[in-house]
């Protein structure tokens, strides 16, 4: 089987996206009978899995481009889209491929090949705020020209499955839902490495860990309110990009006194955020929306105790192995952290249904149920 993979989300930065295609892709790159091949944002053909990027260059980039005007922005996005769908065409013609599996936020205009579109989440539609304009009008303008060419939908978790059948209002049947996985890398770690790692970014031995990239949607403003009421003294650190938009909660950290004890560390490498992962005392994710919310499972494989959101797909992924939480609730947060910080046996309870959970997911199933998805969609 001849399988054609938009590799535009996974060259950039190793987050949630990018860590899903490069999983479930090196997982099907050892199967027998697979012959995949990868168009990147060039528009040049690879046949094996291209790098990610460089992170340095990668973020000046995107930090340019976010200084731009949204209305220059969504031109050259839509001006780079047609040229890929041109690209992506011409190398259709001129190869046979069984299968076509878009992994950006639209589908391309593809009418020879079926496709399979992933949708992560409807965040781009149901939290349209949390975005940048540019992006929701890029979104809003090509998917209701491009939704027709997608022969399958296929999503990641039960949840967002629903969501897309009432929101486009399609059959059941033609929307699959496959779920994440921890990357194998992630899981528990001696001490003293542990130790090495967090003197090294110059991290407390004991913290409240939140990882993911620092925008709107994420509810950091949350967060920050709840470790000011809240009546333990632990630090918190963020680990994740920063993202885009105002960072209003930068200012109420500030104004909270709340500096000292709050620790930034940027995008880390994985064996770092693993080893970040073990040391903390728990987990706090108090995201509005997710489609899966990969560091939950993540935390979990590493023994780290969960407080996460009881919205959207979070309780799903999370079982009972985790606290939740109203992510509008700050009291509620900080009265969570309060329990996990001073209560041993939560912690040991939480640490082990977390092991138990997350050992329900795997990148071999994740890629063994897409494949089946591909293998019905082609025929």
């Amino acid at each position: 089987m001849k399988i054609l993979v938009d590799a535009i989300p996974m060259t950039g930065l190793l987050t949630g996206i990018a860590r899903y295609l490069r999983n479930i892709y090196t997982e099907m790159a050892a199967m027998d009978q697979l012959e995949l091949s990868y168009i990147t944002s060039n528009r040049r053909l690879f046949h094996s899995m291209p790098p990610l990027a460089d992170r340095a260059k990668w973020e000046q980039t995107i930090g340019a481009v976010m200084k731009l005007p949204d209305p220059v922005v969504f031109g050259l996005r839509a001006v780079h889209w047609l040229r890929y769908e041109q690209a992506l065409r011409g190398i259709c013609r001129k190869n046979s491929f069984d299968l076509y599996h878009e992994t950006a936020f639209v589908p391309a205009k593809l009418p020879d090949v079926p496709m399979v579109y992933s949708i992560y989440d409807l965040s781009l539609r149901r939290w349209s705020d949390t975005h940048p304009r540019e992006r929701v009008w890029f979104y809003e303008f090509f998917l209701k020209r491009r939704l027709p060419y997608a022969t399958h939908i296929l999503t990641i978790s039960e949840f967002i499955r629903q969501e897309i059948i009432e929101e486009f209002k399609i059959p059941p049947s033609m929307v699959s839902t496959v779920p994440l996985a921890a990357d194998p890398l992630f899981g528990p770690r001696p001490d003293d490495h542990v130790k090495k790692v967090l003197s090294r970014y110059k991290l407390p031995d004991a913290y409240l860990l939140f990882v993911g990239t620092l925008e709107p949607r994420k509810n950091i403003d949350v967060l920050i309110a709840a470790l000011q009421a809240t009546s333990v003294d632990i630090p918190l650190v963020l680990t994740g990009w920063q993202g885009w938009g105002d960072k209003e909660w930068l200012e109420k950290m500030e104004k909270a006194g709340l500096a000292s004890r709050i620790h930034i560390t940027g995008h880390v490498p994985d064996e770092d955020l693993v080893a970040i992962y073990n040391g903390a005392t728990a987990l706090v994710y108090p995201s509005l929306y997710e489609g899966f919310g990969l560091p939950i499972v993540e935390a979990m494989a590493c023994g780290c105790p969960v407080i996460c959101s009881n919205a959207a797909s979070m309780p799903e992924v999370a079982g009972d192995a985790a606290l939740f939480i109203d992510p509008r609730n700050s009291d509620e947060l900080a009265a969570t952290i309060e329990t996990v910080v001073q209560n041993d046996n939560t912690r040991e309870d939480l640490v082990r249904r977390g092991f138990k959970q997350a050992g329900k997911f795997s990148w071999q199933r994740t890629a063994t149920e897409t494949l089946d998805v591909f293998k019905k969609v082609a025929g």
